[in-house]
């Protein structure tokens, strides 16, 4: 049971260090962020966002970064888990806020 108890106290630690790091985004890497949770490619959040595709990687450097992730793939795993449980409002692959 106490094996139990320490891996939920665990996984609710990472849960709430993951939440602070999504808090570090600015507006634009938000944006981008919620799209590579719904598997836009580079080129297609260029175009939605109507900026360079070079911008765009820039801003997923940034987010890899303040997320503390590898990979594009996982950011979007913590964009997908984070608007799971937020129930953030979606409406064209924007937050609503």
């Amino acid at each position: 049971m106490e094996g139990i108890i320490g891996t939920e106290t665990a996984e609710r630690e990472i849960w709430h260090e993951q939440r602070r790091r999504v808090g570090l985004l600015t507006e634009r890497e938000w944006q981008v962020f919620l799209l590579l949770g719904a598997g836009y490619s580079n080129r297609s959040i260029s175009t939605r966002l109507k900026v360079t595709e070079g911008t765009v990687k820039a801003h997923v450097a940034q987010i890899l970064g303040k997320l503390r992730v590898e990979s594009r793939l996982q950011a979007g795993l913590v964009s997908l888990t984070h608007q799971f449980f937020n129930k953030s409002p979606m409406v064209a692959g924007h937050e609503v806020r």
